[in-house]
């Protein structure tokens, strides 16, 4: 049986689907046995998952930026050659 140690080392392998079939087994049943690792193991999938969310928010904001620069800049361009 994996021990606790082992078991935080291959954490973000198992979350990201790294893991073969009998590593996931062997982690598996350690995490039903071991309430302090299953908990360890949800707060790294919620920690993953808000990361993965503010990357796509801030991916978001940047592309308004963008698009904000882009307007202003047509505005800018328009003004100075009178249009």
């Amino acid at each position: 049986m994996l021990s606790c140690k082992e078991v935080a080392q291959r954490a973000s392998a198992m979350i990201d689907g790294e893991l073969g079939a009998w590593d996931m087994l062997q982690m598996r049943m350690h995490l039903a046995m071991c309430k302090g690792c299953e908990r360890f193991i949800g707060q790294m999938r919620i920690t993953r998952g808000l990361t993965e969310a503010a990357g796509e928010a801030e991916a978001e904001q940047d592309a308004d930026d963008l698009r904000i620069s882009a307007i202003l800049s047509q505005l800018h361009e328009g003004k100075q050659t009178g249009g």
